[in-house]
């Protein structure tokens, strides 16, 4: 007997299914491959496309094909208007309305409305050094090098909540307050330094002297005394990295965004006081 899950669409529990059902419902447009899947082992709930079982079978309904990039005739320029169009921010005219396909490593995904690739950049599904492409553009970019997914354009989209689109940007858990501190950091390999730039009870931000990190690697820290928090370790996981334009080698400074993944009891409580002192 399969085993039977339940799923999180648009905020609404769905199920249970088993995966096949679940994959059928992703291929039928039923389920997106952004929704989520509860993992009783972990007590959360996961996106489809990092929770094991399904990740590879939600994969393989991509495009067997990718997109092309001659330049288009006339017809070809005609874009397929999406059912859910009415969606999209009216902010997002032009490239914004069109179908976009995302390349991630060597793996092509899409089509996706804009509003599917801006909830998936504020996921961690996809990062700002990842590439996009849409009929029109003579080839694939990165999400930074796009007008509608830089910073600016994104800050408009979040302050804007008129044009429906607010919700898809994440609250942070935790307040972040500044932070100065020196930091160690190792990956079971080598060691390299750091600095903080903010700290909160459930992550940091720092600027490492490593371009070569990825968003998802674990690495082990250790935040030497600063700006009146005592030294302390911990495990973080790497949940986002700064796009920029010209790396100048795998030495070069880079920001990152962390989150704890184990810290100590003592150490959150000592987090917790700096935070209330620095507010």
């Amino acid at each position: 007997m399969q085993l039977k899950y339940y799923v999180s669409h648009e905020t609404k529990q769905m199920g249970p299914y088993t995966i096949d059902e679940i994959v059928s419902f992703v291929s039928q447009g039923t389920l997106s491959p952004l929704d989520y899947i509860y993992d009783e082992k972990k007590s959360d709930w996961i996106i489809f496309l990092d929770y094991e079982e399904l990740s590879e079978k939600v994969k393989s309904l991509k495009p067997k094909a990718p997109p092309r990039f001659e330049e288009p005739n006339v017809q070809e320029q005609i874009v397929k208007k999406p059912s859910y169009q009415d969606n999209v921010p009216s902010v997002a005219k032009g490239p914004a309305q069109q179908e976009w396909f995302v390349l991630k490593g060597d793996n092509k995904f899409g089509p996706f409305t804009y509003t599917d690739v801006v909830k998936m950049l504020q996921q961690g599904v996809v990062f700002e050094f990842d590439f996009a492409w849409h009929a029109g553009i003579d080839g694939w970019r990165r999400l930074a090098e796009i007008e509608e997914f830089d910073k600016d354009h994104m800050k408009k989209l979040k302050d804007t909540a008129s044009l429906g689109i607010s919700e898809v940007f994440f609250r942070r858990r935790y307040k972040r307050v500044k932070y100065g501190g020196t930091i160690l950091i190792h990956d079971n390999k080598k060691v390299w330094k750091g600095k903080g730039v903010e700290i909160s009870e459930g992550g940091a931000g720092v600027v490492m002297e490593n371009s070569m990190v990825l968003p998802g690697q674990e690495l082990y820290l250790h935040f030497k005394p600063g700006d009146g928090v005592p030294p302390f370790n911990a495990i973080c996981e790497v949940v986002s990295k700064q796009f920029v334009n010209k790396v100048e080698g795998p030495n070069a400074s880079m920001k990152y965004g962390l989150k704890f993944k184990t810290v100590s009891t003592e150490t959150q409580k000592l987090i917790k006081d700096y935070m209330k002192k620095a507010a």
